[in-house]
């Protein structure tokens, strides 16, 4: 079946992730999650700092350090953790 607006295909993943949206109860915390998901998926497609890669060459992005980016995966993954136990 052919993408559509009214019928987009999307994985049961992807519907899980937007019917999760949806069920937020307040449009300010809907807003927040919504720009929040849109800056984690940029870090995920870009996840760089201005530090050396392992291969010896620059991550590239001379605005976030080593240090910022070695955090966020730490809280990525406390976040990952504390999912799993509920």
């Amino acid at each position: 079946m052919p993408q559509s607006i009214d019928q987009p295909n999307l994985s049961p993943s992807e519907w899980k992730l937007i019917q999760g949206l949806r069920a937020l109860p307040d449009e300010a915390l809907r807003g927040r999650m919504e720009t929040s998901l849109g800056e984690l998926l940029f870090f995920f497609r870009t996840p760089r700092c201005q530090g050396i890669g392992i291969e010896g060459f620059p991550c590239g992005d001379p605005r976030s350090s080593c240090e910022d980016c070695h955090q966020i995966w730490d809280m990525l993954d406390k976040v990952a953790e504390r999912a799993r136990k509920a």
